[in-house]
């Protein structure tokens, strides 16, 4: 099983599968949304309707042979989580970075002690402004924001300590990358704008 699903790792580069992988990783975020908040039986169903797109894009042969090579056989919320991460080739250890947590910016101090690789590369959508903070939001008929991509074995060990660094206005997200070209290069986290964003209440906590 372990060859089959080695064989067509690089399926989300295809732009044939474009559609399918944008609409399962949009409820894949969702269900991430409802990880947080501790809704896991809500969390394990969007995470489920996510695979089916998958599924609906001819990756069924491709997700049975991941589902298959896990060692557990269990439906639920780790299980899935662990599937994404598989399926995406562990974008766990991957931020897209647009603000100032990039190299030479005002907060790359939270990061700076990270060691990994820098790709440069796409997001599509649109940065929206409040308060004076950028916030992203994906949108793939958007335009090309430029991130700077930190991929690291060592993320793992430091998404708690950046989640609470970028507080509840911002959530961690999944997303696609491209090069210039347009090409799809691997699926990344990034912080978008969260639904809390615009809670006037929390300006005064």
């Amino acid at each position: 099983m372990t060859k089959r699903a080695s064989t067509a790792a690089n399926w989300w580069q295809s732009r044939e599968m474009r559609p399918y992988l944008v609409k399962s990783i949009s409820r894949f975020n969702e269900a991430r949304v409802y990880s947080d908040e501790n809704a896991e039986i809500k969390a394990c169903e969007t995470i489920l309707d996510g695979l089916d797109a998958l599924r609906a894009g001819l990756l069924d042969e491709l997700v049975v042979a991941v589902e298959d090579d896990q060692a557990v056989h269990r439906i639920d919320l780790p299980f899935l989580w662990g599937l994404i991460e598989r399926l995406f080739d562990y974008p766990v250890n991957r931020l897209a970075i647009y603000g100032t947590l990039r190299r030479g910016w005002a907060n790359h101090r939270i990061i700076e002690h990270i060691a990994g690789e820098w790709t440069e590369g796409f997001v599509r959508g649109c940065i929206e402004e409040y308060y004076g903070f950028p916030f992203f939001v994906w949108d793939e008929g958007g335009d090309k924001i430029p991130v700077e991509v930190l991929s690291s074995s060592e993320l793992c060990e430091s998404w708690e300590r950046i989640d609470r660094f970028e507080g509840v206005w911002y959530h961690r997200n999944l997303i696609p990358v491209h090069d210039s070209a347009d090409n799809l290069l691997f699926i990344a986290n990034i912080y978008c704008k969260s639904g809390m964003m615009c809670n006037p209440d929390l300006l005064h906590r």
